[in-house]
């Protein structure tokens, strides 16, 4: 079973392309390099929105044919009239129409809180595959179940768990981040702390995004406490921590990925997101 929410389906219902030329994606990559030389803002929305087209594309050929886990559950007929009728669960109660049970199935789900580093050294390569992978979280969740952290020198919330985003209005909010500044991962944890306060369902994870080296900010470990479980995803760098990297996924009780190559990304990051959900 293919999944792809309805507003990425093409003409013939599949979600999944893999002919994405060179050229089209060059568009994805450029645009961070060019999005302040772009004063015209109807080129400027004109370039945004191709590039976002290529990433979905790219994000869509990275997840291939997908089933979203689901579980069985059992609940009053009142609030599922067109699923099949439990008549086991249901005589064992009081036989009538409001003491119906019907089984069905709903999806499995999890909050998630991406905690990016958006800092300087995030080029227009590294940023449109980091939005590749971050479509690839949205594409396996539902929208309210996901929240996004982008942190520099300053953290900032630019989807908030709990709340609605359509995917290309959460990609847009990305691919305008001006990538600049210093590391703060502590405020970047710290925001994601706030984020995990407001989600309404038990089982929640951050996952850190980083290369691991803090060059703003106090050491980030004094916060996995407060935190649920923290992955990290230790990005390639020349200055990369990995010690730091382990030491928070360890502390947080998640799983260290050391993603050495940024094309890498997309699928490191969709293969941890379909562990936490499932």
């Amino acid at each position: 079973m293919k999944f792809a929410p309805p507003e990425l389906l093409t003409d013939s219902g599949d979600g999944a392309v893999d002919n994405q030329s060179r050229d089209d994606w060059e568009k994805a990559i450029e645009y961070h390099e060019i999005k302040h030389r772009l004063r015209d803002e109807r080129t400027r929305e004109k370039a945004r929105a191709t590039a976002i087209e290529q990433i979905i594309r790219k994000a869509l050929a990275t997840m291939g044919a997908v089933s979203r886990p689901y579980r069985e559950e059992t609940s009053p007929w009142e609030k599922n009239p067109s699923a099949e009728l439990d008549l086991e669960a249901s005589l064992s109660e009081d036989p009538s129409l409001e003491s119906l049970l019907v089984e069905h199935r709903a999806p499995k789900r999890a909050e998630v809180v991406l905690c990016i580093d958006t800092s300087l050294s995030m080029t227009g390569r590294k940023l449109a595959l980091t939005a590749v992978a971050l479509a690839t979280i949205a594409l396996q969740l539902e929208s309210e179940d996901l929240g996004v952290v982008c942190f520099e020198t300053d953290a900032t919330v630019i989807k908030p768990l709990g709340r609605k985003m359509p995917l290309r209005e959460l990609l847009r909010a990305l691919l305008e981040v001006p990538a600049r500044g210093l590391t703060n991962i502590e405020a970047g944890l710290k925001k994601a702390a706030l984020e995990c306060g407001r989600g309404r369902l038990p089982r929640k994870a951050v996952i850190l995004m980083s290369d691991g080296r803090f060059t703003a900010g106090a050491n980030p470990e004094h916060m996995v406490a407060k935190l649920p479980r923290l992955h990290v995803v230790q990005t390639g760098s020349p200055w990369a921590s990995p010690r730091l990297c382990r030491n928070l996924a360890k502390k947080g009780g998640g799983k260290f990925v050391r993603v050495s190559r940024w094309e890498h990304l997309p699928k490191a990051l969709y293969s941890l997101t379909g562990e936490i959900v499932r």
